[in-house]
């Protein structure tokens, strides 16, 4: 397959052949806050191509929206446009003992700038396909102090995913994804929120469609802050997310 994408959040090791490239669409919808109505829809377009020398690329448009009640019951809404771009480095295959990649993501969205670096680790082996992401980020926001703006490091989130799917054939595949969210800001722990659910990948010759479904189970890291069993003002109670690409 042309294509590099099999899960909903969990990235692999896979990289496009030099000169392919892909066309994804994404959408993803949050809901559900304590307290208040809240709907948010995060909207992507990509454009990935296959460098050579086991390096890819990728563009992307970004769109975000958020749906929120306030006080007296209205429904405000809101909206910025965002454009980053990722570069991702496979060290090693995934049918090798274990599938290693480099990933890394700049983007900018309104005053935000913000840093992403992963470790990808995966492994295929038969039908079977685990894949493990150490997720690092470094996100600026900014700031006007003495008369002149500059970007000061705000958050510094740590995540973790884990997934696996069943290929049971070709053309689909079907497993879960946990991941596991920790909130850092300004070198304070605020909480550790897991999620997990249901992912499943349909394939064509030259398209494909993901399908994923990701609750909130439980805070697992407590803080003054973050004192219940879920995290519901930051974080959502689910998100809905479903990727279509073709690839060329």
């Amino acid at each position: 397959m042309a294509q590099d994408r099999y899960f909903g959040r969990t990235y692999t090791s896979n990289i496009l052949p030099k000169g392919n490239f892909d066309i994804e669409l994404w959408h993803t919808s949050r809901f559900g806050h304590e307290n208040e109505y809240f709907h948010a829809i995060d909207q992507r377009f990509e454009y990935e191509v296959g460098l050579g020398g086991n390096v890819q690329t990728a563009f992307y448009f970004n769109r975000f929206q958020k749906s929120v009640s306030d006080s007296a019951g209205n429904i405000n809404q809101s909206s910025e446009i965002g454009f980053s771009n990722e570069w991702k480095w496979k060290l090693s295959k995934p049918t090798s003992p274990l599938g290693i990649a480099l990933y890394g993501e700049l983007g900018v969205k309104g005053d935000e700038l913000e840093l992403e670096t992963k470790l990808i680790l995966d492994r295929s082996f038969g039908k079977n396909l685990v894949a493990f992401n150490a997720v690092y980020e470094l996100e600026f926001e900014a700031e006007r102090e003495n008369g002149k703006s500059e970007f000061e490091l705000d958050e510094t989130p740590l995540e973790f995913d884990l997934a696996y799917m069943r290929n049971f054939s070709t053309s689909f595949g079907a497993g879960i994804e946990l991941r596991d969210h920790n909130e850092i800001a300004k070198g304070l722990w605020e909480h550790s929120v897991l999620f997990a659910g249901p992912t499943i990948n349909y394939r064509g010759n030259r398209w494909f469609a993901i399908l994923n479904y990701l609750p909130q189970l439980v805070n697992l890291h407590k803080t003054s802050l973050a004192p219940g069993k879920k995290v519901l003002d930051e974080h959502e109670r689910a998100e809905a997310r479903i990727i279509v690409g073709f690839s060329f």
